[in-house]
């Protein structure tokens, strides 16, 4: 039986992969904030929610998780920065390969207790 902070643990990770993955999922267009592109200051926040569901996955004892946060981390830092030099650049799949960052951001395994789809 899980523990009330792993329960709440478990509530967290769902709700964070879900916004996590739909951010990066139109990449490599860009980093999506609802249904808009992400500003700036939602890059931040997004990192500050990374974060967060980086803590969430150590706690629950998630492995292979490593790329997904990486690679989210590598878009939601460098984004902004396109964004504020997009004129310099032909689009942001080029900004991505220039730059050696991943052009796709896969999701993590989904843990057993999550079920399967």
């Amino acid at each position: 039986m899980a523990s009330h902070q792993q329960s709440h643990d478990r509530t967290r990770y769902v709700r964070d992969r879900q916004w996590l993955e739909y951010a990066v999922h139109e990449l490599p267009a860009g980093v999506l904030w609802g249904v808009d592109g992400a500003t700036p200051e939602q890059c931040a926040e997004m990192l500050d929610g990374l974060d967060e569901f980086a803590g969430v996955c150590d706690r629950l004892g998630l492995a292979g998780h490593a790329e997904f946060i990486d690679g989210c981390r590598w878009h939601f830092d460098h984004y902004p920065h396109f964004l504020g030099r997009r004129r310099h650049f032909v689009d942001y799949v080029t900004y991505i390969r220039d730059r050696r960052g991943p052009v796709r951001v896969p999701p993590p395994p989904r843990p057993d207790w999550l079920g399967r789809r």
